[in-house]
């Protein structure tokens, strides 16, 4: 045998075992990573110990899945906000409940302690009213008790004023002419120049708290045109409102008629007017009929010369004049200022 076959044979038995060394170290790795962990490899309650840092890591992770939520979430929510905001206010049952809800909110009492309020009002006011009598202003010369005289001028302003003072007129701009033309003035008027009844509504409400024992509502010539000639949408905001305006105030309310447009050159804007007014004035008629408040009506004196207004559709002082006798006469302020003592022409 030679040299190198003598190496041969002595190396071998080396290297089986250098193989079998290898492969039993195998053997245990594999038992150590797949083997359950021992009672000593787990925490004191017997739960598997957690890497802290992988928690961490999938908290973060979490975190991050949710702010995402929130986000489109948050999207979806003003997108349909701006897509529906504008069609959810034409709901005229979602629209009313939300003003009635708001009224109510902001009176922040029940409709006995309104009428509490409104009764402590009234005797204020007749506190003063019996105090003003002392001093009360001269009848007018020309004026005459519950009937409508025509040769007014302005030594019967005074007492036009007296007539008005324990009431508040609430309107659009027919009412501000009563201010304007000087028959009338702002503590008696409450108004806003050239709105619909929804523009109104919250201005009006505000004036509830002043609890007058009566107040007489003018609108109708600008909700033709914001309508579209539909009386009775109209007639269905207009009840929401005034509602709303007694739940609060609960005195005697009054309704005039939206005053007619006898000259035929009130055209552009108020055109519309002429042929649906009518409409508009029966319901407003029908509301008070079923709501229990007094229809009134100045229209026997609404003539084309008594127009002043470059529109052609506002009246001037010679009619509110007449306006101021006839409406004292069927809300009674001639009975009410004689009862506070007041002298009666």
């Amino acid at each position: 045998m030679t040299e190198r076959g003598r190496k041969s044979r002595r190396t071998s038995p080396g290297l089986k075992y250098l193989l079998v060394l290898l492969m039993a170290a195998l053997v245990i790795v594999s038992a150590l990573l797949f083997a359950e962990p021992t009672r000593a490899d787990r925490n004191v309650d017997g739960t598997l110990p957690v890497n802290e840092t992988i928690v961490e890591e999938l908290r973060s992770m979490e975190d991050e899945d949710v702010r995402q939520v929130v986000q489109k979430m948050t999207s979806v929510a003003e997108s349909r906000w701006e897509s529906e905001s504008a069609s959810i206010w034409e709901s005229e049952s979602v629209e009313q409940s939300i003003a009635m809800s708001i009224a109510l909110e902001e009176s922040s009492i029940e409709a006995s302690e309104a009428q509490s309020l409104y009764e402590s009002s009234v005797a204020e006011a007749s506190k003063e009213a019996e105090y003003a009598a002392l001093n009360a202003p001269l009848a007018g010369s020309h004026l005459i008790a519950r009937d409508v005289v025509r040769n007014c001028d302005d030594t019967d302003i005074a007492y036009i004023r007296a007539l008005y003072s324990h009431c508040i007129v609430i309107g659009n701009s027919r009412a501000k002419n009563a201010v304007d033309c000087g028959i009338l003035t702002d503590n008696e008027v409450k108004y806003m120049s050239g709105v619909p009844i929804k523009t109104l509504e919250p201005f009006a409400l505000q004036q509830a708290y002043l609890y007058a024992p009566k107040t007489l509502f003018i609108m109708g010539l600008n909700d033709v045109a914001v309508y579209d000639r539909d009386a009775e949408a109209f007639k269905a905001d207009y009840t929401a409102m005034l509602r709303q305006y007694q739940a609060i105030n609960p005195g005697k309310i009054y309704v005039m008629e939206s005053l007619p447009l006898p000259d035929p050159a009130a055209e552009g804007y108020f055109y519309r007017a002429y042929t649906s007014l009518p409409a508009f004035n029966d319901a407003i008629y029908r509301m008070c009929q079923e709501n229990g408040w007094t229809y009134v009506s100045a229209s026997d004196y609404a003539e084309a010369r008594l127009i002043n207004s470059e529109d052609h559709a506002h009246y001037g002082k010679e009619f509110y004049f007449l306006w101021a006798q006839t409406i004292a006469t069927q809300m009674h302020l001639w009975e009410d200022n004689a009862g506070l003592g007041y002298e009666i022409p």
